[in-house]
């Protein structure tokens, strides 16, 4: 009992007590504070209402020109070659090109109605998106309930702080003091005589210790002090990285579905030119060939519809895999892709990232690290002492009274006097200088690379929005109504629908240019490791 009493004592004052990891009380801590709290956005500003383009005066019309017949266009092609054929056989598309047949359209007079309905059924139904469900509270999801779902579910989050807590460990662990050694020792045995017989001579115990000089203890638990502040660092650079997933995945699925929602308008507009040149086709004004060319456009409107429909749905598997719940399901997200966006200004980023930014941090505290290692390499020559003591009972001669026994002992650092460690520990100081430098130069060459993505996609945003696209829609607008005036005699059908697929691509390239816009926004936020997307710097 007093053996175990002395152990327990021995314990306390060597700093050996239980620890508990509180790591999900310090999670729950951090994932309540809000995070990317949207201002309240001010009433949208409405564009001015923009002039309406005038039709040309009736003397100002250009001439109606005839077009060229079959068999003019047979001349111009033959003209000058041995060999003459006609157009229809010299444009064919041969069975051997994609394996299929494909038969000419071919539209008798006597039952029009049934000959087109026949050559141009009706078009497949275009998509729709699947319904998201409401959130927990029957609202939709914000950006914050997303941050704060994601830091309390991601096991990347709880691999940092148990990372946190090995560092501390391990600096507890490096600054203890080494053990003493407590054991029996006998010495002498047989020698001597005592009454005829061999003496068991001296019996008795030791105890060695070893005593640790220069404060090389005091070097080590400081050096990994700083390993403890770097895994710190790490801990809020993993929180601002997955805070920068889950922004990207926010504004992924709101591009995708805004993206799907005007593929869908665009689809029904395409739908339109096509109903509209199968009436003129009824009616005998256009040829068959213009109507079915139409056709093909509409059928790629829904294949571009699907594409949009299969984002909107990846976007979403992927945000929920970001915010640790793959299998949650689709549900709907406050927010509009067009939000008003966070203003930045380069100079203010680049000073804030250069002083705060984690890898800088991190790599200041690495130089600090390494100082220290440097000293405790220069101290570990400096020997430390061994004081070894033995109490014995002699037994070898009368009156066989109790001996003691001390040894000292000491290294003598005649050849090893850490040479090679002291060099290695010089060197990494001076790579850890160096690492300084290349992670200043790093992000002032991703700030750069983010604000020139965030400045062009701004400006083109701005240009798409206020200019480009209204005016294009006047134009297939003003090119409709002209048609309508004066129909093939001054523009032709395929010029309103070159127009709108003018606009189409307009829009799509729109669309990308909004989407790229917050990507940048977020890579931006991530430079600045905030915690509010929506602040100005």
């Amino acid at each position: 009992m007093r053996w175990l009493l002395c152990a327990s004592v021995m314990a306390v004052l060597s700093g050996c007590h239980a620890y508990s990891l509180d790591v999900d009380g310090r999670i729950a801590e951090r994932s309540a504070q809000p995070i990317d709290v949207r201002p309240v956005a001010a009433p949208p500003k409405t564009l001015p209402e923009l002039p309406s383009i005038p039709m040309e005066p009736e003397q100002t019309r250009r001439p109606q020109r005839s077009r060229p017949t079959a068999s003019d266009a047979e001349l111009v092609l033959v003209q000058g070659k041995k060999e003459v054929r006609p157009m229809l056989e010299r444009l064919t598309f041969t069975e051997d090109i994609l394996g299929i047949k494909v038969p000419d359209i071919y539209l008798p007079r006597k039952d029009i109605k049934k000959e087109i309905a026949a050559q141009f059924p009706p078009l497949p139904k275009p998509r729709a998106l699947p319904e998201a469900m409401p959130g927990p509270d029957g609202q939709a999801l914000t950006l914050t309930d997303l941050q704060q779902i994601a830091l309390r579910t991601s096991p990347l989050i709880r691999q940092a702080h148990l990372d946190i807590e090995a560092a501390r460990g391990f600096a507890v662990q490096v600054g203890l003091y080494p053990n003493p050694t407590f054991g029996y020792e006998g010495s002498t045995i047989g020698q001597g005589n005592n009454d005829g017989k061999r003496s068991p001579g001296q019996q008795g115990s030791f105890a060695e210790q070893t005593i640790v000089t220069m404060g090389k203890l005091t070097l080590a638990r400081t050096a990994a002090l700083r390993d403890v502040q770097i895994a710190e660092q790490n801990l809020k650079k993993t929180e601002s990285d997955l805070q920068s997933q889950v922004r990207s995945g926010y504004f992924a699925v709101l591009s995708a579905n805004e993206n799907f929602r005007v593929t869908k308008g665009l689809t029904a507009l395409t739908d339109e030119l096509y109903n509209v040149l199968l009436l003129q086709l009824q009616a005998g004004f256009v040829a068959a060939y213009e109507p079915m060319q139409i056709r093909v456009l509409a059928l790629q409107s829904r294949n571009t519809l699907n594409l949009a429909y299969n984002r909107y749905v990846s976007s979403w598997k992927q945000l929920a895999a970001t915010l640790g719940m793959p299998t949650m399901p689709l549900t709907a997200l406050a927010g509009q892709i067009d939000m008003p966006l966070p203003q930045f200004k380069h100079d203010q980023v680049l000073a804030f990232v250069l002083e705060n930014h984690t890898d800088n941090v991190a790599a200041q505290l690495a130089v600090e690290r390494q100082r220290l290692l440097v000293r405790l390499a220069e101290v570990q020559p400096f020997p430390d002492i061994t004081v070894h003591t033995a109490f014995q009972r002699d037994y070898t001669t009368p009156p066989f009274g109790a001996v003691a026994n001390i040894n000292v002992g000491v290294p003598f650092p005649l050849w090893n006097r850490n040479q090679g460690g002291i060099q290695t520990a010089r060197a990494e100081l001076r790579r850890a200088l160096e690492d300084t430098l290349r992670v200043r130069n790093e992000l002032t060459a991703r700030v750069a690379a983010a604000f020139e993505r965030y400045d062009n996609n701004r400006v083109l945003v701005d240009t798409y929005k206020k200019n480009i696209l209204p005016n294009q829609v006047q134009a297939f607008r003003a090119a409709v109504a002209r048609h309508v005036a004066e129909g093939d005699k001054v523009i032709s059908y395929n010029d309103v629908v070159m127009s709108q697929q003018t606009l189409v691509g307009l829009v799509n390239s729109y669309l990308g240019a909004l989407s790229e816009q917050w990507s940048s926004v977020v890579e931006i936020s991530n430079l600045l490791q905030t915690r509010d997307l929506f602040q100005n710097r």
